[in-house]
């Protein structure tokens, strides 16, 4: 009994290295986005778990806090949350307005009505670490949309090329132009490869951005309700000092 011999060049590398110049120009192309795409993969999602992380901590210990005071040392405990720079803002923003005001007779009234300053702040905060959050995913994006056409770029080409050296020949059977097309198709699946796990954790990603975005949202509702209650508080005391209550 004769064993079967293995065919030469079969092994996992082979229809690499058998590409024409163009295929191989491709496949290092999309080779040096899945380096990229996974660095951007794996660093996103760490900073993501941290931010929210620190976002359930911070929203678990804002419940607990009376002063202000106590909220900026939190939030500077708390870098990795979104919601530590939007707090940090606001209580800037409302220190400046309140110290611009020292003096002024119905300081806590005018207050009162910059409430949406205050707020202004925190949402320009807000963008700041949006943007923050979603740096470095577009070109998950870009990896997803673009990966696939240059693999199928290549496969056309390497088809193209394989059919333009069958020119002249009188008789063509499948056995001559196959390893010509298989060889092509190396691209496409490449393309596939890198395109594939870029559009599962850009959707991934971005879910969880959205997610933090929500939780700003809300944050800023809640935060300028607190602003809303210390300019009154401090109105009340102003005109209580004044005896008129």
């Amino acid at each position: 009994m004769v064993e079967a011999v293995p065919a030469a060049g079969s092994g996992f590398l082979d229809p690499f290295l058998r590409a024409g110049p163009f295929a191989q120009v491709i496949m290092l192309i999309l080779l040096f986005a899945s380096v990229v795409s996974w660095a951007v993969i794996i660093g996103k999602s760490r900073s993501l778990r941290r931010a929210r992380r620190e976002t359930r901590e911070f929203q678990s210990l804002f419940r607990h806090r009376a002063r202000l005071s106590d909220y900026v040392t939190m939030a500077r405990n708390l870098t990795a949350s979104p919601l530590s720079a939007m707090l940090l803002a606001g209580v800037e923003e409302w220190k400046s307005l309140d110290e611009h005001l020292a003096g002024q007779p119905e300081r806590a009234g005018i207050l009162q009505q910059l409430i949406p300053n205050i707020a202004g702040a925190m949402e320009r905060a807000s963008s700041r670490e949006l943007d923050r959050l979603e740096s470095r995913m577009a070109f998950l994006a870009v990896t997803a949309s673009v990966a696939p056409f240059l693999g199928l770029l290549g496969t056309v080409q390497g088809v193209l090329r394989s059919f333009l050296s069958l020119r002249g020949q009188e008789f063509v059977t499948l056995q001559v132009i196959a390893p010509g097309i298989s060889d092509a198709l190396i691209t496409t699946v490449v393309g596939l490869l890198v395109a594939i796990p870029a559009a599962i954790f850009y959707n991934s990603l971005t879910s969880r951005v959205r997610d933090l975005e929500s939780e700003m949202t809300r944050f800023i509702s809640e935060l300028t309700g607190i602003f809303r209650r210390e300019t009154l508080t401090g109105h009340i005391k102003n005109r209580a000092n004044n005896g008129e209550v």
